[in-house]
């Protein structure tokens, strides 16, 4: 079970350099088919924090190419809690109600404005806890069975409003995101592999799982699937999945289309389908790049975005690309 004092800084390790703890905030605009990323992994050992802010709507092979595009390693973490912070690189972020309602804000003078409130819609999804999570006792050598997230993770869906001026264009913000947020040891080095996705389609409904894949898979290759955890928000209840599978169509190392089969806890059955909108290489933390895209998804009747991610750590592009 998640706690209201998990939304603060957990006591790390004395002997630990590696202890991270991190959250994440990314949104989409749908009327402007972009996405928002705000990530924050602080090292409290080392006395730093690695932190990504970006915006994108297009579909490119070079990080430098997006809207907009902030990655340092090395920011002070100084003397702040983590439910009150704000970082050298302008991101602000403030815990109104722990584990419930945030105030996020990033300004860069030339580029891109943040003013934005997360609230949730739904409890934290503790992925240790075997009563959200059908799932709970799995092991495995994926992402999301390994050290980093030992010490705990959450994730957790709510309503985004606000506003963001991008390059000099403004849009109103009124839509979803699937924040998170993770504490344990994480290493520069994670054979491991992840996607990471979320379908949002109303305030009513949102659908967030992560996979493991075989980093093998050639370029242009389908990835298959195979579910790690995940769950349905549907009317302010979280139903875990308990099974599921999955299969990416590709261009490269890019999803250009996502097909899913999901199984909840109460045995209902999700198909969505999702046709990536935009893509680039996101690099989060030094060591790891993932490809993502934000994805217009389809469920029956429904019509919703997200974002989809696929992790790869450095050391498997080696046997992608050998000489």
């Amino acid at each position: 079970m998640i706690l209201a004092n998990d939304a603060e800084f957990h006591e790390p390790p004395a002997n630990e350099p590696l202890w991270a703890e991190t959250n994440y905030f990314g949104f989409e605009i749908p009327q402007a088919s972009a996405h928002i990323g705000l990530y924050s992994l602080f090292r409290p050992n080392l006395g730093v924090v690695n932190s990504t802010v970006f915006a994108n709507s297009r579909k490119v092979n070079a990080g430098w190419e997006i809207d907009y595009w902030d990655h340092r390693a090395y920011l002070p973490i100084k003397d702040q809690p983590l439910t009150n912070f704000a970082l050298d690189n302008g991101l602000k972020v403030i815990c109104r109600e722990p584990n419930r309602i945030w105030d996020i804000s990033f300004h860069n003078d030339v580029a891109l404005d943040v003013d934005v409130t997360f609230e949730a819609l739904m409890p934290p999804f503790d992925m240790h806890d075997p009563e959200m999570n059908p799932r709970a006792k799995r092991k495995g050598t994926d992402l999301s069975a390994a050290p980093l997230w030992a010490g705990g993770h959450f994730d957790m869906t709510g309503k985004v409003t606000g506003e963001v001026t991008l390059r000099g264009s403004r849009y109103d913000v009124d839509w979803l995101s699937t924040m998170d947020h993770s504490w344990g040891v994480r290493g520069e080095y994670q054979p491991g592999t992840m996607t990471w996705l979320q379908a949002h389609f109303s305030r009513d409904l949102a659908v967030h799982a992560m996979f493991q894949f075989d980093p093998t898979v050639p370029q242009d290759q389908p990835l298959d699937l195979e579910l790690t955890h995940g769950f349905v928000m549907q009317n302010g209840k979280v139903f875990g999945l308990k099974s599921g599978t999955g299969r990416t169509e590709r261009k490269g190392l890019y999803q250009v289309q996502t097909i899913l089969d999901l199984v909840d806890k109460d045995d209902r059955e999700w198909h969505l389908v999702g046709d990536s909108i935009t893509q680039f290489p996101a690099e989060y933390w030094p060591g790891s790049m993932s490809m993502m895209v934000m994805k217009k998804w389809r469920m029956n009747d429904e019509t919703g975005y997200g974002t989809s991610t696929d992790f790869y750590d450095y050391s498997h592009f080696a046997g992608l690309f050998p000489n």
